[in-house]
C-alpha cells in the first residue's frame, strides 16, 4: 500500500505554485523500507529512499531507467545502498578514520519535510540534522536538505548544507550518481578538457586534461578540480555516436553546479567506474559494465562553512 504525501508546500524549481495536487506518494520499498515515489503527469518518475536519501530510479516518460543499482545492493538500514544517489558529507574518502567511509549521510535514516506540484515538476525534500549519533563521529550542528525535482524531460538534485552552529567547520559534500549506460567501455565523457584532476588510481597525482572526450578504457577515481566559478557542464556519450562530441551527446547532459551563500561557486566533478578489479564485494561483476559515475560536489579539499551560513551542491540530468 501507499500513502499520498499531503505535507508542507515548497517552492518548485523556482516556478509559480499552481493548486497543490498529489505526485508523491509514501510506501515500503526493498527491505521493508520507507521510499518516496515522484510521479510527473508526462509518466517520468523518481524513487527516493528515507535511508541515506538515496535516489534509487528516475525514469523518463517513455519508461527508460537512467540510475543504475547494483542487483546485489543492500537495503537492509545498515550500509549504505550501492548505486543510485548517495549523498556525501561531511567527508570524501575517509580522511577522518572516526567516520565511515563518505561520511554518514548516506548511512543515515531522513525524514521528509516537503513537498511540492506545478503541474510542470513535482519534487520531494528531505531533511537531516545534527543529533547524537553524528556528534559522536564529527561534533558539529547542521542541517541538510536534499531536494529532487523531476520534471518531464529532466531531473534536478540538490543538496544544501547549512551551518546551524556559532563557529565555523570543514566539511566536503558530493551527489555520487550512478549514470546507468549500456557499456561503459564505450563511453566518453565531454567537458573537462584543460582541467586539473586528481588521479586516485595514481597515487593522487596531479594532471592535466587533454582529451576532448575521455574514455573509460580500466579502473578510474579521479578529481577533476573546479577552478572558475560556474557551472561544470559535462556530456555522457557512447563511442559509437557518429557525432560524438559535446554538441550532440546520445546518452546524458550534465550540469554539475556548487554554491555558497547562494553565489556559484567552482565545482569539482568526479569520474569513476571501479571495473572488475576494484569492484567491492556488493557490487558483482559484470555489473560495472553497466554504469558510470559523474558526480559534483566540493571534495578536492576541505572546505569552511561559516557559523549560519548555507552551501550547495547540486546537478542537473537531462537524458538524451
Amino acid at each position: 500500500s501507499s500513502q499520498a504525501l499531503t505535507l508542507s508546500i515548497l517552492p518548485c524549481a523556482f516556478l509559480v505554485m499552481a493548486s497543490p495536487i498529489e505526485c508523491a506518494t509514501l510506501a515500503k520499498g526493498q527491505g521493508d523500507l520507507d521510499k518516496v515515489t515522484l510521479r510527473h503527469a508526462s509518466g517520468a518518475s523518481a524513487e527516493v529512499y528515507l535511508w541515506g536519501a538515496t535516489l534509487t530510479s528516475y525514469k523518463t516518460p517513455d519508461g527508460a531507467e537512467h540510475i543504475f543499482v547494483s542487483p546485489a545492493s543492500p537495503f537492509d538500514g545498515k550500509k549504505a545502498i550501492r548505486g543510485g544517489v548517495p549523498l556525501v558529507f561531511p567527508q570524501f574518502g575517509r580522511p577522518n578514520e572516526a567516520m565511515p567511509q563518505h561520511g554518514f549521510a548516506r548511512t543515515s535514516l531522513w525524514r521528509v519535510i516537503g513537498v511540492a506540484d506545478t503541474g510542470s515538476c513535482c519534487s520531494v525534500t528531505l531533511g537531516l540534522s545534527s543529533n547524537e549519533s553524528s556528534k559522536a563521529v564529527w561534533p558539529h550542528d547542521f542541517a541538510l536538505q536534499f531536494t529532487i525535482t523531476l520534471e518531464e524531460k529532466s531531473l534536478r538534485l540538490s543538496l544544501q548544507v547549512e551551518n546551524t552552529g556559532e563557529a565555523p567547520f570543514n566539511y566536503q559534500a558530493l551527489l555520487h550518481t550512478y549514470f546507468k549506460i549500456p557499456d561503459v567501455t564505450k563511453v566518453w565523457l565531454g567537458g573537462l578538457t584543460g582541467r586539473r584532476f586528481i588521479d586516485k588510481v595514481d597515487g593522487g597525482a596531479v594532471k592535466s586534461e587533454s582529451e576532448s572526450m575521455i574514455s573509460i578504457p580500466k579502473f578510474t577515481d579521479r578529481v577533476y578540480v573546479g577552478t572558475e566559478s560556474k557551472p561544470a557542464e559535462v556530456v555522457v556519450s557512447s563511442a559509437t555516436n557518429p557525432m560524438g562530441s559535446e554538441r550532440c551527446p546520445d546518452l546524458y547532459s550534465v550540469t554539475c553546479i556548487a554554491k555558497r551563500a547562494s553565489e556559484v561557486v567552482p565545482c569539482d566533478v568526479v569520474a569513476w567506474n571501479p571495473y572488475d578489479t576494484n569492484s567491492p564485494g556488493d557490487l558483482p561483476p559484470p555489473a560495472w559494465v553497466e554504469f558510470v559515475c559523474v558526480e559534483p560536489g566540493v571534495v578536492a579539499e576541505m572546505h569552511e562553512l561559516r557559523a549560519k551560513e548555507t552551501a550547495e551542491v547540486a546537478q542537473h540530468i537531462v537524458p538524451a
